[in-house]
This record gives C-alpha cells, structure tokens and sequence, in this order.
C-alpha cells in the first residue's frame, strides 16, 4: 500500500465516473476532492481485515478487490468482489463495528477513502450533496443484503433434507438378502 498524490483534475473525472458520486455536480465534486485520500495497492495485499473497526469508505477508482470471509476452518472464503466505480465499507460510515469482512485487492488497485468524519462535514456543507451519498449509502447497502439473502436462499435449496434422506433410504435394500437378491439376475 502506498499513499499517492491526489491530482485534483484527472480525480474530478475518476469520481465523477463512480457509482456513488456520478449524480453530483462539478462544485460538488471539487469539494469532496479535498476530503478524499488516494491510496494504491498490489494484488494480494489486504485493504481492510474482517474484525477490525474502522471509519472509512472507499471507493475503487481502478481495479477490482476480493470480499473475503473466515469460514468453519479459519480460512478466508471469497464471497463476493467489488469492482471499479463501486464502493465498499459503507457500514463504517454509520457506526463503529467490526468489519465483517476482508477486502483482498485481486488485481492492481488504486482508490480513495474518506472517513466518516469527513463525510458529515462534507454533508452538513453541502447537504444537497450529502443526501445524494447517503441515499446511494443506503442503497449500496440495501442491494448487497438483497444479494446475500438470495444466495442464502439458494444454498439452503440446495442442501439434502432429512426428508430427502427418508426417501432415499426407502429406496436401496436394508439387508444383506435383500443386496444379494437385487444382485441376482
């Protein structure tokens, strides 16, 4: 991870480009600028740890990133993926909680982040702007439960109920003379 410059002018492009600040207008956008931090990451290198309490959202500006979660065994299984334009670690902005998950940089990476106090000073500035962000917040939010329930959904269809293990066992011989009958021609 390193710290690059921000470049007010190819970064007003880059963040007019992204999901969450695409409707804001040009004054909008000169002003977040100046809250935001530009960061750049390698494949493979860690950008957020699951457990750990942070205050910052980020917005991938290039490249994309692995949502990674601790399974049963301890090791890290890949749930999902962001990529550029999108943003992740919205929750940060409404409270202090441990991060539910790690956010492993799959390719390249280059994103800004902005904390959560420098968001509420931006929309108590520009609070036109503000409810802009928040409600795609809360959208981005709202999208990716509705994504986790259908996957939930689907695992669970997919699991073997005792029912099914009722009907199975009715179908294959009980004792040894009923394997060796079935076995006869």
């Amino acid at each position: 991870m390193r710290q690059l410059p921000v470049n007010h002018d190819p970064m007003l492009q880059e963040l007019a480009a992204t999901l969450i600040l695409q409707n804001l207008s040009l004054e909008e956008l000169r002003r977040i600028i100046g809250v935001c931090e530009h960061w750049e990451y390698a494949p493979g290198e860690a950008i957020v740890t699951q457990d750990s309490v942070s205050r910052y959202l980020y917005i991938l500006l290039s490249g994309s990133v692995d949502i990674m979660v601790r399974g049963a065994e301890k090791e890290q299984v890949r749930v999902s993926g962001v990529e550029k334009g999108d943003v992740f670690g919205e929750t940060s902005m409404f409270m202090d909680v441990r991060r539910t998950a790690s956010v492993v940089a799959r390719t390249q990476v280059r994103l800004v982040s902005i904390s959560r106090d420098h968001i509420f000073e931006y929309c108590n500035a520009m609070p036109t702007a503000g409810l802009k962000i928040l409600t795609f917040i809360i959208y981005s939010l709202l999208r990716k439960l509705n994504t986790m329930n259908r996957d939930l959904a689907l695992e669970r269809e997919s699991m073997v109920t005792q029912e099914d293990l009722d009907t199975l066992k009715d179908l294959f011989p009980k004792t040894l003379d009923q394997i060796i009958q079935a076995s006869e021609p």
